[in-house]
């Protein structure tokens, strides 16, 4: 079992950033931003694949989180990044049957280079409309 207490993960991260780095992470947010009012699954999946301060820092620490990575893009993903703290990966697929595709293929690089069993995986759509009261 594999866990990702947020406070050793924060315990990672540069106290001091690259400006190069501040500039591309920050770009990057503008991209998120427009991928996300445009519809455009390809930049979403580019902009949260981008990611040079923290990302680096944390995968090293999950078990086969890179593999992951490269398995999830290989089998078709947009992008893939890590999710919260670190204990779940995500992935942004132009469709479901891709979707399953790439799921697969991160639970088994997951199992295989991490070692790590997959707790759960789900291939969902995103809301459009975004949070709204009920």
């Amino acid at each position: 079992m594999f866990e990702a207490p947020t406070k050793k993960m924060r315990a990672v991260l540069p106290q001091e950033v690259p400006f190069k780095s501040m500039i591309n992470n920050s770009c990057q947010g503008g991209s998120l931003v427009a991928a996300i009012l445009t519809g455009d699954a390809q930049l979403l999946g580019s902009a949260l694949d981008s990611d040079v301060i923290i990302e680096p820092v944390r995968a090293p620490l999950i078990p086969g989180m890179l593999a992951v990575k490269e398995a999830a893009k290989t089998a078709g993903a947009f992008g893939c990044t890590i999710s919260g703290a670190g204990p779940t990966a995500v992935a942004v697929v132009p469709d479901p049957e891709t979707g399953a595709r790439v799921a697969e293929a991160m639970g088994n690089a997951f199992r295989s280079i991490g070692g790590l069993e997959v707790n759960s995986s789900m291939v969902v759509k995103l809301d459009p409309e975004g949070a709204k009261f009920v």
